[in-house]
């Protein structure tokens, strides 16, 4: 059974699978945040839901969690803290889940971890890579996702083997746009390589002035990087190809925002996407296991498009959550929680566990196996696990990097 209600701007989706009427206390709720609508990145929160809804679908299809049914209850938060803050409240307090998974948009999930902490709802953080989600150190917020620190320092390595000298970042000015600019400058300081910087509101549309510099500089960058997410990352990389900018014989292009996984890249950029370099925080079939070639299967089937690192994303953080109420035997938030930390499961993505160091900040309660790529489309059209891989180096599927043809 589903059921879809739209209440003012939020997208409220309550599923669940049983024969007839299920009274509250017959089922465990599930809560899931995402943005659906903008100015989020709403293709990224689509990705997310979707992940999610199979999870609950295969939980209530093998018998739920402790014998009952799975209802997974999403709110949208619109990429908006202020929204996401009221989302995390409705589900923790009227919705009364057991804990939430989901967003996008680092600010979202920052604004949210002081409501986990203060109403006792575990939060598990999905696609949310500033560093500032896990450093904060609440107790009730993991993440199965990326920190800049983490992600962008192996991104670094790649600028650095690749040789590129001359790097210019066109970030929003949000904390995850800033810790882009951070974590490259730093990691590449002693390199000789040269790393200017761009900084604009997460609502710009119109890159051309920065773009404009960059092509006009002397040297022009040989590579930029995009820090933006949502639709605006998609405008301003059909702006830099263009102008003639990026990818082209000079210059390669390197985009950070999820939204260059998605098939709506291809919608908007055409042939213009061929060359351009994505950084996923997972590749479906790597690691090629049973349950990683299913969730794919599955997703598909059901929503005619294929899985990517976000889904899996949605996917894993209601399968974490389902795993942690299992071995606790009880959908106490303590309990649940310190599950959770002594969690160890085979995800889409790998053996998913929750580090508990403080030192640095951002490691408390991080998944640190999260699996980095770069990837580089050679193909119009193509989906991440059909791109070159350009990193980590022993998993690269080719040692060169295309410009252009």
């Amino acid at each position: 059974m589903k059921n879809i209600s739209l209440i003012g701007a939020a997208f409220t989706v309550s599923l669940f699978a049983a024969a007839g009427s299920l009274a509250a206390q017959e089922t465990i709720k599930i809560g899931g945040i995402a943005p659906l609508s903008p100015p989020g990145g709403v293709q990224t929160g689509e990705s997310l839901r979707d992940g999610m809804v199979v999870a609950v679908e295969e939980l209530n299809a093998n018998g739920g969690i402790m014998g009952k049914q799975v209802e997974l209850i999403i709110e949208d938060t619109s990429g908006v803290p202020e929204k996401g803050v009221a989302a995390f409240e409705r589900l923790a307090t009227s919705e009364g889940v057991v804990g939430v998974t989901g967003s996008a948009h680092s600010a979202v999930c920052s604004a949210v971890g002081p409501v986990a902490q203060k109403t006792n709802t575990v939060f598990v953080a999905g696609e949310c890579w500033s560093d500032s989600v896990t450093a904060a150190q609440i107790d009730e917020v993991f993440r199965i996702t990326v920190a800049n620190s983490l992600v962008y320092s192996v991104a670094a390595d790649w600028v650095k083997e690749a040789g590129f000298e001359n790097i210019a970042i066109i970030s929003e000015n949000s904390d995850w746009g800033f810790g882009i600019i951070d974590v490259f400058t730093q990691n590449l300081k002693d390199t000789g390589a040269n790393v200017t910087s761009f900084t604009a509101e997460r609502t710009v549309s119109d890159f051309t002035p920065q773009l404009l510099q960059l092509k006009r500089a002397n040297p022009q960058p040989d590579l930029i990087v995009a820090g933006f997410t949502g639709s605006n990352l998609l405008l301003m990389l059909r702006q830099a190809a263009d102008l003639g900018l990026a990818p082209s014989s000079e210059t390669a292009i390197f985009a950070a925002g999820a939204d260059v996984l998605e098939p709506e890249f291809w919608e908007v950029m055409g042939d213009a996407g061929k060359y351009v370099i994505g950084n996923p925080a997972g590749l479906p079939g790597k690691p090629d296991t049973p349950l990683s070639r299913s969730f794919g299967a599955a997703y598909e089937a059901k929503f005619n498009r294929p899985a990517n690192a976000v889904a899996m994303e949605g996917y894993d953080g209601v399968m974490v959550l389902a795993q942690a109420i299992e071995a606790a035997g009880t959908t106490d938030s303590d309990a649940v929680e310190e599950a959770l930390r002594e969690l160890n499961w085979d995800g889409t993505r790998g053996t998913i566990s929750f580090d508990q160091s403080a030192d640095p900040a951002w490691k408390h309660q991080q998944w640190l196996g999260v699996p980095i790529f770069v990837i580089q489309y050679d193909e119009a059209g193509q989906t991440p696990a059909d791109s070159q891989i350009l990193w980590p180096r022993d998993q690269a599927t080719t040692d060169e990097i295309v410009m252009t043809p």
